[in-house]
C-alpha cells in the first residue's frame, strides 16, 4: 500500500492557492498519530470560514493525512478551511479507539474554532474507504446519547451538519470479502469491552436507527471494489427515511475510475472526472451551510 502511494503522491501537483498549518497537536500526548493540518484559501486568514474534517483511509491498519493532502488542499480552494486528520492505527489501538481519536478531534475543532477562525456553525466531516467508516461511527457517537453511551465516549457538542465518505468501507461483516474482514477483526475488536461495545453496530441497521446520522453523500465507482457497500449504506438510509445521495461513477474512458479515485488521482491536471468529484463534495456541503 506504501508502494502504492508513493507513486502517485510524488506526480502529484499541489493547489497553488490553498495555505497549509502542519502539524498541529490535538492531544496532549504529542504523538504523530494525535496531529492534524489545516489548508485554507490564500488571502483568508482571520477570515471564519466553514469547516470540513477529514479521516484518511487505510483500512485502519494503514495511511496518514499525507496521503490526503492534495484532494484535501483541492476542497480548501472552494472557501472551505480543512482539517486533515491523523489517528492512531491498528494493532496499537482498537477500532474503538480511534473513534475515540476522532472524537477529540471534534473536541479540538470547537475548543480551537476562535483561534483558527473556524464556524462553529457550518461543520462538515469526510472520509476515505475505513476514513469513511471511521467518520460514520464518530458521526453517529457525536450525534447521539444511545451510540455515545455504548461506546463510553462523551459527546463534545459540535454540530455537524452533512457527512461525505469516497469509496465507505461500511460492511464490517459478512459480504464477498468475509474472509479478509473476519481476519482484520481480530484487530479492529480487541478486547471483550471492544466487542460489548461495537457488536451491535456492526449492523448499518441498527447504528443508522441509534446514531441519528446527519444527510450522507456517497461517492462511488462501478471499478471500486467495495461499490457494494455503498449500495447497502444506500439501501439503509432509504428504509430509514434518512437523507442522503450517492454517486456512482462508470468506467472510466481514459483511466481507471477505481477505489478511492478521487483521493489518488486528485494531484493530476488531467484527471477531470477525479476534480469533478471533489467538486461535488463541496457543493453537497454548500447545500447544507447556514
Amino acid at each position: 500500500m506504501a508502494a502504492g502511494d508513493a507513486e502517485h503522491l510524488a506526480k502529484q501537483q499541489l493547489p497553488p492557492d490553498v495555505s497549509c498549518s502542519t502539524g498541529i497537536s490535538y492531544d496532549s500526548d504529542d504523538l504523530e498519530a494525535h496531529k492534524l493540518d489545516i489548508y485554507r484559501p490564500q488571502g483568508s486568514v482571520g477570515k471564519t470560514l466553514p469547516v470540513i474534517i477529514d479521516f484518511h483511509g487505510g483500512g485502519l491498519y494503514y495511511g496518514s493525512k499525507e496521503n490526503n493532502k492534495c484532494r484535501d488542499m483541492a476542497l480548501a480552494s472552494h472557501g472551505y478551511a480543512v482539517i486533515n486528520a491523523n489517528y492512531r492505527l491498528v494493532p496499537s489501538v482498537s477500532f474503538l479507539g480511534q473513534i475515540q481519536d476522532a472524537i477529540k478531534v471534534f473536541d479540538w475543532v470547537r475548543n480551537n474554532a476562535e483561534v483558527h477562525a473556524l464556524s462553529q456553525d457550518n461543520i462538515f466531516v469526510t472520509g476515505d474507504s475505513a476514513g469513511g467508516t471511521l467518520a460514520l461511527y464518530a458521526v453517529a457517537a457525536q450525534n447521539s446519547p444511545v451510540v455515545s453511551q455504548s461506546f463510553h465516549i462523551p459527546r463534545v457538542g459540535l454540530n455537524i451538519l452533512a457527512l461525505a465518505v469516497t469509496s465507505g468501507m461500511f460492511r464490517l461483516r459478512g459480504g464477498v470479502h468475509a474472509t479478509a474482514l473476519s481476519y482484520y477483526m481480530n484487530g479492529y475488536l480487541q478486547t471483550p469491552g471492544d466487542h460489548i461495545a461495537l457488536e451491535p453496530y456492526l449492523d448499518l441497521d441498527k447504528l443508522i436507527i441509534d446514531g441519528t446520522v446527519p444527510p450522507i453523500y456517497m461517492v462511488t465507482s462501478s471499478e471500486d471494489f467495495i461499490a457494494d457497500n455503498s449500495y447497502e449504506l444506500a439501501r439503509t438510509l432509504q428504509a430509514r427515511h434518512r437523507d442522503y445521495a450517492m454517486t456512482v461513477w462508470p468506467r472510466g474512458k481514459e483511466r481507471m475510475l477505481g477505489h478511492i479515485f478521487n483521493i489518488t488521482q486528485a494531484g493530476d491536471p488531467d484527471a477531470m472526472q477525479a476534480q469533478q468529484a471533489i467538486d461535488d463534495i463541496a457543493r453537497f456541503f454548500d447545500g447544507f451551510a447556514v
